[in-house]
């Protein structure tokens, strides 16, 4: 969700509600002291003229208008985050031939965006022990984020983090294998 304000003469200031490049929007609460209005569509917008009024009633408004007027803030986004997903076979953190693949992508990726933080996030499926599967998870991201490593990419920018079987990508009931699980996400912002 991405919110623009624009505040202008006396103390006016405007909120319009900008949906995520996949269309997602969120949801907003403007309040001051004596109301609040929520605006939840996207190119929504509300007004306030003053700490001791309550915002106006949203509406929508132009998109085109919008791009215009916030158009130098619009610009200024950092560009969403790319992820990769590398998939790993049960039991293992070797890498698979997949990764290798996909290796070039990555790299390239992280070069074009000048990316100064990659995080590398390890996972595993639902069986096994919890100390088990976090520390395979682990090991998981540690085998990948040697490999940017070795191919340039400065430790220092690489984040690692695992999660064992706490954040499945797809839910199944404790014990049951699901390949999509055992994986680790690079996410290049």
């Amino acid at each position: 969700m991405i919110a623009l304000l624009f505040t202008g003469c006396a103390a006016r200031t405007q909120f319009v509600l900008l949906p995520d490049p996949d269309g997602k929007v969120g949801k907003l609460e403007v309040a001051t002291k004596t109301g609040a209005q929520v605006i939840d569509k996207p190119w929504q917008a509300t007004e306030v003229v003053s700490p001791d009024k309550a915002p106006s009633k949203p509406k929508i408004l132009d998109e085109k208008q919008v791009r215009q007027i916030f158009q130098e803030a619009m610009e200024a986004q950092p560009a969403p985050p790319v992820i990769f997903i590398i998939y790993f076979h049960r039991n293992s953190f070797d890498l698979p031939s997949e990764f290798y693949k996909l290796l070039p992508d990555v790299l390239e990726t992280i070069k074009s965006r000048k990316s100064h933080s990659v995080g590398v996030i390890g996972h595993t499926d639902l069986v096994g022990r919890p100390d088990y599967n976090r520390g395979l998870s682990l090991m998981r991201a540690k085998s990948v984020a040697d490999v940017l490593a070795s191919h340039g990419i400065d430790r220092d920018m690489i984040e690692i983090e695992y999660y064992g079987k706490e954040k499945p990508l797809i839910e199944t009931p404790d014990g049951v294998e699901e390949p999509r699980n055992r994986r680790v996400e690079v996410i290049v912002r």
